[in-house]
């Protein structure tokens, strides 16, 4: 094993997560439920690079999509079948960024040999090591879906003057397909602890 992964084996000790996926669907059958509104991104890679200390990688995307800072709600799945239904507000590259934060625990050292301070999402952590420990172990294929928002637009006034503005409505479809998601499979995906329930 690369020397690379090998001093992550403490991290992934801790922070993988057990995969089950006997409560889950494949993406094929979700997305036909759902108009087929969930396009392929990508693919999330082990990153063997010694120019680099984060072990996980995106490849196979189109730059422009993935780039821009728009809502998107998005799918992770494991040999197609579905691990976690998310949202962003700050478009695919700005999601990935923050779930590659997962990498930073303190069970890692700083090329001085300094340990992290550990001060990562939770969440990172565990979807990052969980990603990163499948891939060293198992070789599955895991990928991103993701269903480009339409941008919503609400007309309020202020000071007197009528203006248009964006709404931010990730939240509301993200809750929405994790509610369908649940009707269909009677569970909630495996990644999915801090969903919002705010919309019924």
């Amino acid at each position: 094993m690369d020397i690379k992964f090998e001093n992550g084996r403490e991290a992934r000790a801790k922070w993988a997560k057990p995969i089950t996926v006997e409560n889950s669907i494949h993406i094929d059958e979700f997305n036909d439920q759902c108009g087929n509104k969930f396009v392929k991104r990508c693919y999330i890679k082990l990153d063997d690079s010694s120019k680099r200390q984060s072990t996980l990688k995106v490849t196979d995307y189109d730059k422009k999509i993935w780039d821009e800072k728009k809502e998107h709600i998005y799918i992770i799945t494991r040999d197609g079948i579905i691990i976690k239904i998310g949202g962003t507000r700050d478009g695919m590259k700005g999601r990935w960024s923050s779930y590659g934060c997962g990498y930073y625990v303190c069970e890692r050292k700083k090329q001085s040999g300094i340990a992290y301070p550990g001060k990562m999402s939770v969440t990172n952590a565990y979807l990052y090591h969980t990603i990163e420990n499948d891939l060293l172990e198992h070789g599955s294929t895991w990928e991103f879906y993701s269903w480009e928002l339409p941008v919503t637009k609400l007309s309020v006034e202020i000071l007197g003057k009528s203006v248009e503005v964006n709404t931010q409505t990730f939240h509301a479809y993200e809750s929405i397909c994790i509610q369908k998601f649940k009707t269909i499979t009677g569970f909630i995906p495996l990644m999915c602890v801090n969903s919002d329930p705010g919309y019924k």
